[in-house]
């Protein structure tokens, strides 16, 4: 599994197109469906280790939420945190850690 993250709107999808083609599936936006995991009382950590036994060869893309302010409702606290230790988790798994920026992409691991 490869991991991109980075800013919204920082060329991520374009990136993991151009550089990997169609070898990979790609899962995008995964911070959204983590988001939605919520919402719907499912444990997001485990939902993402179930994602990786099913799918090794894919790309998974990932906004990353926590710069900037705290947000000062509670669920948007949790949706943050629980968001970056998602992260974190497809961060220790992949083979390839990309952080894209204005397009760039630096490999990170």
């Amino acid at each position: 599994m490869i991991f991109i993250i980075g800013g919204a709107c920082q060329g991520k999808t374009v990136y993991a197109k151009e550089n990997f083609g169609e070898s990979y599936q790609i899962i995008n936006q995964y911070h959204l469906q983590v988001k939605e995991q919520l919402k719907e009382g499912k444990e997001p950590l485990t939902e993402a280790e179930n994602l990786l036994q099913e799918k090794e060869n894919c790309i998974i893309i990932s906004d990353e939420i926590g710069y900037g302010l705290v947000p000062t409702d509670r669920f948007e606290r949790l949706y943050r945190e629980t968001s970056g230790r998602v992260n974190c988790y497809f961060a220790s798994q992949a083979k390839q850690v990309i952080r894209v920026i204005s397009g760039i992409g630096i490999r990170i691991k």
